[in-house]
């Protein structure tokens, strides 16, 4: 009876050895894969319905703006955007909007 609580106490104690580092491991691959990068975008904001698109003529591409009240006060004017890109959904989450002179 002994012998088989200490194996029980030795297995569980293994158990909680190896699981620690591996739940530590996922979390840490999920917190990378939340985390993005702050780019900067140029092109000119334009009206879609009723959400603002940043339109860059030079590579053809229409990025929709997370943040149409900052977006209007541009509206056709050729900007800078600041912020990072969802490109699940080709969505710029904005942190700034420069015009460009």
């Amino acid at each position: 009876m002994q012998q088989n609580f200490l194996s029980l106490v030795g297995f569980v104690t293994l158990f909680c050895l190896v699981a620690v580092p591996i739940q530590s491991a996922v979390l840490g691959t999920s917190e990378f894969h939340t985390q993005t990068e702050t780019e900067t975008f140029f092109g000119t904001i334009l009206r879609n319905g009723d959400n603002f698109v940043l339109s860059d003529s030079a590579t053809k591409s229409k990025y929709t703006l997370d943040n149409p009240q900052m977006a209007s006060r541009y509206e056709g004017i050729t900007v800078k955007v600041t912020g990072s890109l969802d490109t699940t959904s080709n969505l710029i989450h904005v942190e700034a909007i420069q015009p460009i002179v």
